[in-house]
Formats: C-alpha cells, sequence, structure tokens
C-alpha cells in the first residue's frame, strides 16, 4: 500500500508530468486502474476474474467499506487525512455495490491530480442517475471498468465466449457486473466495431414499442418488431436495423436478448455496423 499517495501529489509528479489535457487525464485513469490491479493481481497470484472493489480498496487508502441505507444515493466517499471510506447503498444490489465502490475508488485517482490535498471530511457522491454528462463522474466511470473488468483479461474471456449477446451473461458472471456494464465492456474491448444499446418498453398514444438512447438521441422502434420477439423470450435474436454512426445512416446487423423479470425487464441488443 502507497501510503504516501494520499498526502503528497509531489509523490506523482516526480513520477511523470501532470496530465494537462482531457485524453491525459482519461489516459491517467486507465494507468492508474491497470496499477491497481496489477497489484492486487501480484498479491494473490492469479490474474483471473472476479476482481472485487472490496479486495482493490484497502490498495488504494481505503480504509473501510461500510454498508448502509442512503437512500437514492448509490455510495459516498469520505475522505480524511488517515485514508478513505467508502459507504455504499446496502440496498442496492450486490453487482451494482461492487460497481459504485469501484466508481468511488476512481475519485481517488482523481485526487491525486489535484496539487493542495484538502482534507476536511469531504463527501463525494455518486448517484448513476444524475451524473450523465459529468465529465468527473464520467472518468470514474472508465476507472470502474477498467478496475472491474481489466482490458486484457476481459479481452481473453470475450475471445473464449464469442462477440455475442448470448455471451453477456456468462461475462456478467465471471467478472460479477451488472448485464448492461458487461453490455458495454463487450462494445469496448470487441476488435469488430460494436455499439452496445439498453432498450425499455415505452408506450406512446397509440402505440407500443421500444425506447433507447444512442449517440445522445431517443430512438424508438414500434412493436412488432425484433425487440419484442426478444423481449418476450430469453433467446437471442438476430435481426438487422438503420442507425445513424457519424453523419452515415447504415443498415447493421443487430443481436438482441431480453434481462431481468416483470416490470425490470429489458434489452440489451449488441450492434455490428461492420457485419
Amino acid at each position: 500500500m502507497n501510503t504516501n499517495r494520499l498526502s503528497s501529489d509531489s509523490t506523482i509528479s516526480q513520477v511523470s508530468p501532470l496530465p494537462r489535457t482531457s485524453e491525459d487525464v482519461t489516459n491517467f485513469m486507465i494507468r492508474r486502474s491497470r496499477e491497481l490491479v496489477d497489484e492486487l493481481v501480484k498479491q494473490r497470484g492469479r490474474e483471473e476474474p472476479p476482481f472485487l472493489a472490496e479486495e482493490l480498496a484497502p490498495l488504494q487508502c481505503i480504509k473501510e467499506i461500510v454498508k448502509t441505507d442512503l437512500g437514492e444515493v448509490d455510495a459516498l466517499l469520505i475522505r480524511r487525512k488517515d485514508g478513505y471510506i467508502i459507504k455504499v447503498n446496502a440496498n442496492s444490489p450486490a453487482t451494482r455495490q461492487n460497481y459504485s465502490c469501484a466508481h468511488e475508488i476512481g475519485h481517488t485517482f482523481l485526487h491525486e491530480l489535484e496539487r493542495v490535498p484538502r482534507f476536511n471530511n469531504e463527501e463525494l457522491r455518486c448517484d448513476e442517475s444524475r451524473v450523465i454528462g459529468n465529465s468527473k463522474e464520467r472518468l470514474c466511470q472508465i476507472a470502474a471498468a477498467e478496475l472491474l473488468m481489466p482490458h486484457h483479461i476481459f479481452k481473453r474471456y470475450l475471445e473464449y465466449f464469442g462477440v455475442s449477446v448470448s455471451s453477456i451473461e456468462r461475462l456478467a458472471e465471471e467478472f460479477k457486473v451488472s448485464i448492461h456494464a458487461t453490455a458495454i465492456r463487450i462494445a469496448e474491448v470487441s476488435p469488430e466495431p460494436c455499439i452496445a444499446i439498453k432498450w425499455k418498453p415505452w408506450q406512446k398514444t397509440r402505440s407500443k414499442g421500444f425506447i433507447a438512447k444512442h449517440m445522445g438521441k431517443l430512438i424508438y422502434v414500434r412493436d412488432p418488431s425484433a425487440l419484442f420477439k426478444a423481449y418476450q423470450t430469453d433467446s437471442a435474436v438476430k435481426s438487422f436495423k438503420s442507425f445513424e454512426i457519424g453523419s452515415i445512416k447504415k443498415r447493421c446487423a443487430m443481436e438482441s436478448k431480453g434481462f431481468g423479470r416483470g416490470k425490470t425487464r429489458y434489452v440489451i441488443s449488441l450492434v455490428f455496423p461492420g457485419r
């Protein structure tokens, strides 16, 4: 454990220059995440998943993870002179708790970039439903994905299971992460261009269908559709659909599968523009 990380940013600046651009900061977050995973792998002598936040936390000056009722908040990071405490919402599913804690570890990486530490028991709140578009939160999402699904290890498992919507559940189980997080990681690590989309049932005045957000825009698919078939069964459904990719509208191969039960059921699609 490097206890100097918390108290001295000069240690960091001696190793490498402080990041100046958004790309530099992103690369810094990925590098720090990989360093922490490498430290865990070395400590336990194996690199097989899962990589749990509770294992990684002590390596980053996190003294305790407290599970408690936080209402609508996923997690809190409390910063103190001798380290950190993470409070995580005990009412959340285990996979969400794992992700939320990894997200807070990402915040500790951001603290390493501060030239003057502010030790005032500051609380940083993580609420995934309210952080979209926030650059710091996005950086912590990147760190969380790299911590829980390390790129080179996830890629090896993805190659074994195959780039398919049918692999999502198996990979999620191996890495102890959510279905949605796994789908996004597949799209990021896939050797071929791939887009992950989460669809939810949606009812308009005169029609029913599914709605999702893609490239910042809401898209709607009316029933009956391949999405409806995937929603109704537990089988993967292959189809084609037109998407706007950049400035081009392209007909793409798409694999879709339903997840969850009852009111929480949704559909994940993997879209392959190159197929």
